[in-house]
C-alpha cells in the first residue's frame, strides 16, 4: 500500500566513530530507525603535533562516507545530513577538511560548533524524555558537552575540549592498568576545567542525562552485574554507588582483561576507562541524584531539527511517542483506539479514589491506545507480541517500571488476569504493583469491550457508581451484540478485581 513516508540519512562524524542513521518519517513529524552502520574512526587519533590532519588521514575515511552515501541512495533518502564534531572542528584546518571531504563524497559537511552539538544533544532528550529538570552529558571521543536544563529549556551548555579519545592519548597506557597518578592527572584536567563554570554546582539532587557510548556501555555493564531483568538502554538508572564502582574497578584491570569483559566491546575496551573518569569527576561536581542513560543523542537531534520539531511540553512526549508507534503500526482505525481511551478514562476518573494515587492516568491511557500493538507482527495471539514489543522497546518517555506497569496492564484483558510475566519482571515493581495491573486491566478489558466490533456503535456511556455495582448507561446506535457479549466477559474480571458488580442498560438511537 503507497504511503507518504519518507526517509532521511544522518551521518555522524565523530571523534570515536563514524555512524549513519536512516529514519522512515511520517509527514506528522512522528519517525522511526529503520538501520544504522557504524565504523571505527578514531580522528582524535589523527592528528598531527600541529593539531591538522593530515591529506592522507583525510582521505582515508572518505571510502566510509561514500558508501554511506550509497546506503542513503538504496533507501531513497529524500534529504541527507552529515555533521562533524569536535575531532574535525578542532583540527588547524578544520574547513579544509570539510571542503575535501564534500569535494570527494558529494555530501555537504556541518562542522558543528560545541553549542551547537550541545543543543542537539538537548532536543534529542527532550524529546525522548519528559524530565523538567536536568543536566545532560555528551562524552564524545574529542570533547564533552555539558548542558542545564530547567522546565524544559536550556540555560547553559559549555563543550570542553576533552573526550574518551583524546584524554586516552594523553592520560591513558596502553595495555597495563591505569596507574593511581595518571587518573589522578585526569580527574585534575577535568576539575580545572570545571572551576571556571560556577552553574556546574548550582543544582545539587538534578538527575545526570547520559549520552553517548560511554554512558551506553556503563548502563550495559550495569545491567548484566545487577542480573537486571530489561535489556534496555533507555531511562536506565546509574546509581551513585554503580558510577563508583566502575570508577574503581575499571582502571584496575589490564586492557586484556577489558576485552573479556561480557558488554565490553573491544573497540572500547581502552576509552571507557577515560570515559568513566570523566564522567564521574562531572557527576560529583554537580552533586547529581543518579545518572540516566538517554537512548537519543546527537542523531536524533539532527533529525528532530531537520524535520522542524520543537521541545515538546513534558506531559506531550509520551502522547507523542504512542502516535508514532500507531503511526507505523497501526492494526485497527484509530477511531477504535481513541474510543477506547475514552472509556477507559472515564472509568478510571470514576474509581480513581479507590487507587490511593498509586496509578497514574497515563497508563491506561497508554495501554488502551496500544494495548493491540503486537497485531502488526501476526494477529493471533497479538497481546503476546504487544506484551514483548512493550517490553523491549517501551516507550521512552516511561521509567521502567511504568514500562513494566503499561505492558502488563495492555496484555492483561486477553488474558482475563492471569499474571503472565509478573514474576519475571517482579524485581523492577512496587508493593501491590499486581493489585494495581489487575484493576487497571479490568478497566481496559471494559473499555474495549465497549467498542468490541470498533465502529463506536456504543455512542455514549454514563457512569454511576451504585454502593456494590457500577451502572453503565450506554446510547447505541444498534443492538450493539458484540459490544454486550464482551462485557458479559469483562464483567467478571471487573467483579474480580475491584469486588464490584458492573451492570448496563442500553438506549438505542435511531439511525434513519
Amino acid at each position: 500500500m503507497p504511503n507518504n513516508h519518507e526517509n532521511v540519512g544522518i551521518i555522524d562524524i565523530g571523534s570515536n566513530s563514524i555512524r549513519l542513521a536512516i529514519y522512515e518519517t511520517a509527514p506528522q513529524g512522528y519517525y522511526r530507525l529503520i538501520n544504522e552502520l557504524k565504523e571505527s574512526a578514531r580522528l582524535s587519533e589523527k592528528m598531527n603535533a600541529n593539531g591538522a590532519m593530515a591529506t592522507k588521514e583525510i582521505h582515508s575515511i572518505v571510502p566510509i562516507l561514500r558508501q554511506f552515501h550509497e546506503v542513503c541512495r538504496a533507501y531513497g533518502c529524500h534529504a541527507i545530513r552529515v555533521a562533524a564534531t569536535a575531532a574535525i572542528r578542532n583540527a588547524a584546518n578544520a574547513q579544509e577538511i570539510g571542503k575535501l571531504l564534500e569535494q570527494e563524497t558529494g555530501l555537504p559537511v556541518e562542522i558543528l560548533s560545541g553549542e551547537q552539538e550541545a543543543y542537539f544533544g538537548f532536543i534529542a532528550v527532550a524529546g525522548g524524555m519528559a524530565t523538567e529538570d536536568g543536566f545532560i552529558i555528551d562524552i564524545g571521543g574529542g570533547s564533552t558537552e555539558i548542558t542545564l536544563f530547567r522546565g524544559r529549556k536550556l540555560v547553559e551548555s559549555v563543550s570542553l575540549p576533552i573526550g574518551a579519545v583524546n584524554a586516552q592519548v594523553r592520560f591513558g597506557v596502553s595495555e597495563e592498568p591505569w596507574p593511581p597518578e595518571q587518573i589522578a592527572d585526569l580527574q585534575a584536567e577535568v576539575e580545572r576545567m570545571l572551576d571556571g563554570l560556577p552553574w556546574i554546582g548550582t543544582h545539587p539532587g538534578f538527575p545526570l542525562i547520559g549520552l553517548g557510548g560511554t554512558i551506553r556501555t556503563l548502563g550495559k555493564l550495569d545491567q548484566r552485574r545487577r542480573k537486571y531483568p530489561l535489556r534496555l538502554a533507555h531511562h536506565y538508572l546509574l546509581e551513585p554507588e554503580s558510577l563508583r564502582h566502575y570508577a574503581e574497578t575499571l582502571p584496575e584491570l589490564p586492557l586484556d582483561k577489558r576485552k573479556r569483559i561480557d558488554g565490553l566491546s573491544k573497540s572500547r575496551a581502552d576509552i571507557i576507562v577515560p570515559g568513566t573518569i570523566i564522567l564521574k569527576a562531572v557527576f560529583d561536581r554537580i552533586g547529581a541524584a543518579h545518572c540516566l542513560v538517554s537512548g537519543s543523542g546527537l542523531r536524533e537531534g539532527l533529525l528532530q531539527d531537520t524535520l522542524g520539531l520543537g521541545v515538546p511540553a513534558a506531559q506531550e512526549v509520551l502522547e507523542w511517542q504512542t502516535g508514532t508507534l500507531l503511526a507505523f503500526h497501526a492494526l485497527s482505525p484509530i477511531a477504535h483506539y481513541r474510543q477506547v481511551r475514552r472509556y477507559a478514562e472515564q472509568l478510571y476518573q470514576l474509581l480513581e479514589k479507590e487507587l490511593n494515587d498509586r496509578g497514574p492516568i497515563k497508563l491506561i491511557q497508554t495501554a488502551a491506545m496500544l494495548y493491540k500493538i503486537g497485531g502488526s507482527i501476526r494477529y493471533h495471539q497479538y497481546d503476546k507480541h504487544t506484551l514483548y514489543w512493550l517490553l523491549q522497546a517501551p516507550l521512552g518517555a516511561l521509567t521502567h517500571r511504568e514500562a513494566v506497569l503499561c505492558s502488563l496492564i495492555a496484555d492483561y484483558p486477553a488474558n482475563h488476569g492471569k499474571k503472565t510475566g509478573f514474576e519475571e519482571y517482579g524485581d523492577l515493581l512496587q508493593e501491590k504493583d499486581d493489585e494495581l495491573i489487575q484493576k487497571l486491566g479490568a478497566l481496559l478489558e471494559v473499555a474495549i469491550a465497549l467498542d468490541a466490533s470498533e465502529t463506536q456503535t456504543v455512542e455514549a456511556v454514563a457512569t454511576v457508581w451504585e454502593e456494590e455495582a457500577v451502572l453503565l448507561k450506554l446510547t447505541c446506535r444498534s443492538q450493539a451484540y458484540l459490544e454486550i457479549r464482551q462485557l458479559e466477559a469483562a464483567a467478571k474480571s471487573f467483579k474480580k478485581a475491584w469486588d464490584l458488580r458492573l451492570e448496563w442498560e442500553i438506549r438505542a438511537i435511531s439511525t434513519h
